[in-house]
């Protein structure tokens, strides 16, 4: 039982009520849509197999190369990451910096053009670049020597990792507030300091296929210092090179680009960016100057998608699921919630749970049947609190907005304890299948004795017939659209009122369309 079209979305209660969002999402920047099709394709790659496997013996040899050659410049060298390198032991990474220029030869980049000069380093001692393949980093080693900033796992990596390490890298665990704040502690005083190299950061923080820029992360912003934009443009035709979330393997691609007679590259040194004044005490707004800087000199939009897209995007992958679906621009939601990607995952799992076709999009039907749960007025309402556009459907995106905005909501876990003392767990801390039975029933009379069954045994995590104060806590974290369900059919349960709730609603709506 839907609401009538032009009816308001339910209230939850004491908390208001989600952002409105669009329920479609046009750009995927972490797709590659190359495909290995047609008679010329097929015919090219038969053609030149045995120029690949020469390119391919030379890019194997050169990396070996540069990993001895690397293991020799580094020989007696002590605390790499955190003394820079003296001139002369910079002079015998030289020959590695020229495999680094064979490997992008072997992959079909003969000839790179460049356009505008780096500057120098006490002028401008950051570069920041778009990221779009491996071959990106490639570039920057061999023209820069840079210290670059990349994920702590990258130096596990066999082989590549050590030459990593004559990057002097500043390594970053994704996870860990304190290994980010550390390495913003570390950019700073290796940008500060010219005897270190140029500090060189890919600020989307992953690779995106380059039709747009995705948000910068503040990092290569902070120290208030000048940075110089670097553009990576890839033009092309048979093969996209982006190496993304949702794209060809390393192999694959290595080998669709070798089996090109040429590939494309150029790269672009802007003018240097120098901060305001304001912007030195406001790295976002710095952060998003240069990007827009950038995005326009690379002739493509910006968006709000984040690290944490491509990671959903990875996930949806492996589900099987329309990546599309699975994006959020978590640039939007960053701003309100601390989401990690742990529980965005569970979401999608979640979700996908209620949509057995694998569309991206959930139905009423498909709402009420995977919470086993009949369909009446206020199962209606409790939907209408995500679709709050009335489409008759939600996407992933829509569903994020209203759980996350019960889940992180400063009452939530007040909500949860007025909802089970409503339950009548509130003397021994205890709720029996006889209480859960009576407030289920008062608050869904047409739900069955199955259905109160199926829900009581979900929430009864230890199989012991009753249900805990921590048990049923723990159920609603994990499953927030059942509070919904309490909390808009006795909004009175925290006591709040209608001003005051949607004052949290105006708030976040406002915050998430800035």
């Amino acid at each position: 039982m839907r609401r009538k079209n032009g009816e308001k979305g339910q209230p939850a209660g004491g908390l208001g009520q989600p952002p409105e969002l669009q329920a479609e999402q046009v750009l995927n920047p972490f797709r590659n849509d190359s495909q290995f099709e047609g008679v010329y394709e097929f015919l090219k790659t038969l053609v030149l197999l045995p120029v690949a496997l020469l390119r391919g013996v030379l890019f194997v040899t050169a990396l070996l190369l540069a990993y001895c050659l690397t293991k020799i410049a580094l020989l007696g060298a002590k605390n790499v990451l955190t003394k820079p390198f003296p001139k002369w032991r910079r002079g015998l990474l030289l020959p590695v910096r020229f495999c680094s220029r064979i490997m992008l030869f072997a992959c079909g980049y003969h000839w790179i053009h460049v356009k505008g000069k780096p500057a120098p380093r006490d002028e401008a001692p950051i570069l920041v670049s778009n990221h779009v393949s491996f071959t990106d980093p490639l570039f920057t080693f061999f023209r820069h020597l840079p210290v670059i900033v990349t994920a702590h796992e990258n130096l596990s990596i066999p082989v590549a990792g050590a030459i990593m390490l004559s990057m002097q890298v500043i390594a970053v665990h994704r996870d860990s507030p304190d290994s980010r704040h550390n390495a913003l502690g570390a950019i700073k005083r290796k940008a500060m300091c010219n005897d270190w190299s140029h500090v060189m950061i890919f600020p989307e923080a992953t690779t995106t296929n380059g039709k747009a820029l995705v948000s910068f992360k503040v990092g290569a912003f902070t120290p208030g210092y000048a940075v110089q934009p670097m553009l990576m443009r890839y033009p092309h035709v048979n093969i996209d090179p982006s190496w993304v979330a949702e794209g060809p393997v390393i192999h694959w691609l290595l080998f669709r680009l070798m089996t090109q007679f040429h590939n494309f590259m150029s790269v672009e040194y802007l003018p240097v960016i120098h901060p305001t004044q304001a912007e030195q005490k406001n790295p976002q707004a710095f952060a998003e100057r240069v990007r827009v800087t950038m995005a326009q000199a690379l002739n493509i939009s910006v968006t709000r998608h984040t690290y944490e897209d491509a990671a959903l995007v990875m996930e949806a992958v492996k589900l099987k699921l329309d990546s599309k679906a699975a994006i959020l621009e978590f640039g939007k939601f960053e701003k309100l919630y601390q989401l990690q990607v742990k529980i965005l995952k569970h979401w999608l799992h979640k979700f996908l749970a209620m949509d057995p076709t694998k569309r991206g999009i959930v139905t009423y039907q498909d709402f009420i049947s995977t919470l086993d749960l009949p369909d009446c007025a206020l199962l209606g309402q409790v939907f209408s609190y995500f679709d709050r556009s009335d489409q008759g459907s939600i996407n992933f995106s829509q569903y994020v907005a209203g759980v996350a905005f019960i889940a992180k909501h400063k009452k939530f876990k007040e909500a949860i304890e007025a909802t089970f003392k409503f339950c009548g767990g509130d003397g021994d801390g205890l709720l029996d299948k006889t209480e859960a039975r009576s407030s289920f029933r008062e608050v869904i009379p047409s739900i069955t004795n199955q259905q109160i069954h199926v829900l009581f045994d979900k929430m009864d995590a230890k199989k012991a017939g009753i249900i805990s104060r921590g048990d049923f806590a723990h159920f609603i974290e994990g499953n927030p659209e059942y509070l919904l369900i309490f909390l808009i059919a006795k909004p009175d349960l925290l006591g709040r009122s209608k001003l005051e709730f949607d004052k949290d609603f105006l708030d976040v709506d406002r915050k998430l369309t800035d």
